[in-house]
């Protein structure tokens, strides 16, 4: 049989109900919203999102206009630093509530012989894994990826198009 034609998907936008932005810090992050921190290296960036699991773990006030978070659970995954000396210590100086931290250490796997293998997570293979453990571990307020870069499978990161796919589902 002839396969299914390609058909464009589109809206009048006399069609489309407005909603309103839903914050995690009010007119600065987004709730269900891609927010990209960055910068050189050694500037601070995992040291701020620890900070920001802090606030986010325990409920507790932005900076700046000291509005309340709606306290949730936090999941980090850090290819660059380890959850025992270094990702832990900086959660508690930042005064996280650690039972509603989470880290994502690995994916178990099974290779073509069916054996069972752990690997490293990979936005392109293991975003409906993600989707199923927010789901699981429920009222996740904050996911952060860190760093990015280090977690597209075999999508070219050189490569605006490969890396656009990659992110858009998050």
């Amino acid at each position: 049989g002839q396969p299914a034609p390609i058909e464009l998907v589109y809206r009048r936008f006399s069609d489309v109900k407005a909603k309103p932005i839903r914050w995690l810090w009010p007119d600065r992050i987004a709730c269900g919203k891609l927010t990209v921190i960055a910068g050189n290296p050694g500037l601070g960036k995992s040291q701020l999102t620890a900070g920001l699991a802090a606030i986010v773990s325990r409920g507790g006030p932005w900076p700046v206009e000291n509005s309340r978070c709606e306290p949730g659970n936090v999941v980090i995954l850090s290819a660059e630093d380890d959850a025992e000396d270094t990702i832990r210590p900086r959660l508690e100086a930042a005064g996280a509530e650690l039972q509603s931290c989470f880290t994502l250490d690995a994916v178990r796997d099974v290779d073509e012989s069916g054996k069972p293998y752990q690997r490293a997570f990979s936005l392109k293979r293991d975003l409906e894994r993600l989707s199923s453990l927010l789901a699981e571990l429920k009222n996740v307020r904050l996911v952060v990826v860190d760093p990015i870069s280090a977690y597209p499978g075999d999508a070219d990161s050189h490569k605006n198009g490969d890396i656009r796919a990659l992110l858009a589902p998050l």
